[in-house]
């Protein structure tokens, strides 16, 4: 069995040994039935025998055979009707049932007088009949009679018929009710699967931290593993954060005492280290990261609202470009929730919203909106744009298109990285007021 659910698995796998079980059950209990049925056949078939036996009288002086008094069974009088009798003397019918009219039963003799034989024998209408035949001599009386009852056999069928139908609906009815109580069993026992799911959903949503500790014993050691799972994911990402700032530290300290001294001297010296400097600066800057980014996107259950993070950029930006006179505006949908770090959103919005305030004459926007395909953040700036063929040169590390604007150059490929990372994208187009439209797709919570 290959599906794919658990619960189909076991419900059918168990639906398929209830039906088993109830068809070898029904099986036995008709074959008892039909089992008892012949029994019950037989002994009528032997009373009639007897009664057959004791109403036979041989008249004084003659060599006939009577009945006093005849048999009172009325299907042994009414012409062809499943019921016979038959007393005959050295193989031809003395007497015979009006059942038979005016036909004869074909029985061989048993094997000795006295000896009782149940015999198949075909009736007067090709009907399947079964018998019970004996040879006897009568009191006072040296013949060898030949005593014969029968009766159809569709007797015992027409017997155990109703019983056989009343049977089907009763294991029909006991295998449904056992489906459903089954089913019912199966979605009880599952349950707590069932809230597992949820509860790592919730994790994954950052609506809960950790897993409840209130499991089955089955599943208690599973939610264990999982939370240390969680709690170990949490501690690798948070000791990977210090090694890398206590990283960022060390470098930048050093690259900034080597810019400094670079200023003292002359300038084709200054101008090579400042290059050299520059250099390196940018290669921290894409190495620190790329290495950040790669641990981020795998945290469970990061969830950040991009209304804070938009509106603190933003006054930041406005302080950082106070030399212009730039209006943004925002429009941000109240529930979109980016389903990430919040410093990885800060280091997106951060680089595109501060390359559109750099190049923008006057304005720029900034559009959030949350669909069910995730977050939609559009920024249009209205400076001078970019030529669609060199679009693709802007979104590869290290390229900087403009070499009097400051930054490292790699704040669209840092971008491209992390939104990559976690699944979405950036397309750089045409802004309606004539600069550069930056299009970023990422995953919503």
């Amino acid at each position: 069995m290959r599906s794919s659910s658990l619960t189909t698995r076991l419900i059918a796998g168990a639906g398929v040994w209830i039906a088993a079980a109830l068809l070898a059950a029904g099986v036995v209990v008709s074959a008892f039935l039909e089992r008892h049925a012949e029994q019950g056949l037989q002994q009528r078939l032997a009373i009639h025998l007897d009664a057959l036996v004791a109403a036979s009288e041989t008249e004084d002086g003659t060599t006939g055979l009577t009945l006093a008094p005849e048999l009172t069974d009325p299907r042994f009088e009414r012409p062809f009707s499943g019921w016979y009798w038959q007393v005959g003397d050295g193989g031809d019918p003395v007497l015979r049932s009006r059942s038979l009219w005016d036909q004869a039963l074909a029985i061989d003799p048993p094997a000795a007088a006295g000896h009782a034989a149940w015999l198949r024998l075909e009736g007067p209408e090709g009907q399947r009949l079964r018998a019970l035949v004996r040879d006897l001599t009568l009191p006072d009386d040296d013949r060898l009679f030949r005593y014969a009852v029968a009766a159809e056999e569709g007797v015992i069928t027409a017997e155990i018929r109703p019983v056989q139908r009343t049977l089907t609906w009763m294991l029909a009815g006991l295998g449904g009710g056992l489906l459903i109580a089954l089913f019912i069993q199966v979605r009880f026992g599952l349950r707590p699967l069932w809230r597992m799911r949820r509860a790592l959903g919730e994790v994954r949503a950052g609506r809960a931290e950790r897993l409840d500790a209130d499991y089955v014993k089955e599943l208690a050691p599973i939610a264990a593993e999982l939370n240390a799972l969680i709690d170990h994911n949490a501690a690798i990402l948070e000791r990977a954060r210090r090694h890398l700032g206590d990283l960022a530290h060390g470098l930048k300290t050093p690259l900034s005492v080597l810019r400094n001294e670079a200023s003292l001297h002359g300038e084709v010296a200054a101008g090579l280290v400042a290059q050299q400097v520059g250099l390196m600066t940018r290669m921290v800057d894409r190495h620190l990261a790329r290495a950040r980014s790669a641990g981020a996107g795998r945290i469970l259950g990061a969830r950040t609202p991009v209304a804070p993070v938009v509106d603190t950029l933003r006054r930041t930006l406005l302080r950082i470009h106070a030399d212009k006179p730039l209006d943004f505006q925002c429009s941000i949908t109240a529930d979109a929730v980016f389903a990430g770090e919040r410093e990885d959103l800060e280091e997106m919005l951060g680089n595109l919203m501060d390359n559109a305030a750099k190049w923008a004459r006057a304005r720029v926007r900034v559009a959030v909106a949350q669909s069910d395909r995730g977050l939609a953040v559009t920024i249009d700036d209205d400076g001078p744009g970019l030529p669609a063929d060199r679009r693709r040169d802007a979104l590869a590390r290290g390229t900087r298109l403009d070499e009097s604007a400051p930054g490292s150059g790699l704040g669209l490929a840092i971008v491209v990285d992390l939104a990559k990372l976690y699944g979405g994208r950036l397309t750089l187009g045409d802004a309606p007021e004539g600069g550069l439209r930056v299009a970023l797709t990422l995953p919503a919570a």
